[in-house]
């Protein structure tokens, strides 16, 4: 069972193994190596600084996920404080979870529309695709499973809780679920509404649309009571992290670096409305919480 220390341990294996090819890819560009990469335009623009520094950040991403699997599977890891481990994985829900979930439903959509998930007009060969996105959906999955599994043992009487509606609290809620709102409507009208570049494909597509309904329940969530208790927790974890780290992301990864207004404004809007959010919901939380969240001594 996952639930074992076996299964916990296969699950940090399978992380590391969804990690592996695409840290090898990165690595080969980063030394000068064009495995994947389609035409001149295309070996030209992943030697430019931008992608070089991106590569690099990745690769650092990368390694992180793989220490905090490793983690989260060992008996080490319940000893370590809390943010430690909290943070990176809410960050990692953040980047992964749009991803695990567009990328299923997207596939099945890509196929009942037709044509390829992947866009024409890229400087890579589709197998690079499937096997970076294939990665990323593998590797959410396992440390989702991973973190339920740690914080049932390390936290099991943290629940949800009710977060006041302070004015802040609102407005940071408001301007979160207008970013939903938009990243749906950009699934339908892409960059002639504001949206980001290079979201061509019905996958794509519902990539984005995927990003904003996570959102959007995390949003209803915060203060909607009626969402069932460990629910309503998952469901502000995602959707306080996706709203946070999501519109960033996308300015970061836009066509050429070149992100429109409209995206850019509501990228930070989104972003820092995110994380008065994410306060709010950790001011509001009760002090037997504050308490569970203390390292656990070694015995």
């Amino acid at each position: 069972m996952l639930t074992s220390e076996r299964g916990a341990w296969a699950l940090m294996w399978l992380a590391i193994a969804a990690c592996t090819p695409y840290l090898v890819l990165k690595l080969l560009w980063l030394s000068g190596q064009t495995i994947g990469i389609r035409g001149a335009s295309g070996v030209a623009e992943m030697a430019d600084s931008r992608h070089v520094v991106g590569n690099v950040v990745t690769v650092g991403l990368e390694l992180c996920a793989i220490v905090l699997a490793a983690a989260l599977s060992s008996g080490w890891g319940r000893r370590l404080p809390a943010a430690v481990v909290v943070l990176p994985m809410w960050v990692a829900t953040g980047l992964l979870a749009p991803i695990a979930l567009g990328l299923a439903v997207g596939l099945a959509v890509q196929g009942a529309a037709g044509g390829s998930p992947i866009p024409a007009d890229q400087g890579l060969y589709g197998w690079v695709f499937a096997l970076v996105y294939g990665g990323f959906a593998a590797l959410g999955t396992c440390l989702a499973l991973l973190f339920i599994r740690y914080a049932r043992a390390r936290w099991p009487q943290v629940r949800a809780h009710a977060v006041p509606r302070t004015p802040a609290a609102v407005v940071a809620a408001a301007v979160v679920g207008c970013y939903g709102v938009a990243l749906c409507a950009w699934s339908v009208g892409g960059t002639a509404w504001g949206g980001p570049a290079g979201f061509t494909t019905a996958a794509q597509r519902t990539t984005l649309a995927a990003t904003g309904v996570l959102t959007l329940v995390g949003v209803i969530a915060v203060f909607r009571p009626w969402i069932a208790g460990r629910w309503r927790l998952v469901a502000v974890w995602i959707g306080t992290s996706v709203s946070v780290l999501a519109g960033p992301t996308h300015v970061l990864l836009s066509n050429k670096a070149q992100p429109g207004p409209v995206l850019l404004v509501s990228a930070v809007a989104a972003a820092v409305a995110g994380a008065m959010l994410t306060r709010a919901v950790l001011r509001a939380r009760p002090q037997e919480h504050r308490t569970a969240l203390a390292p656990t001594p070694q015995v």
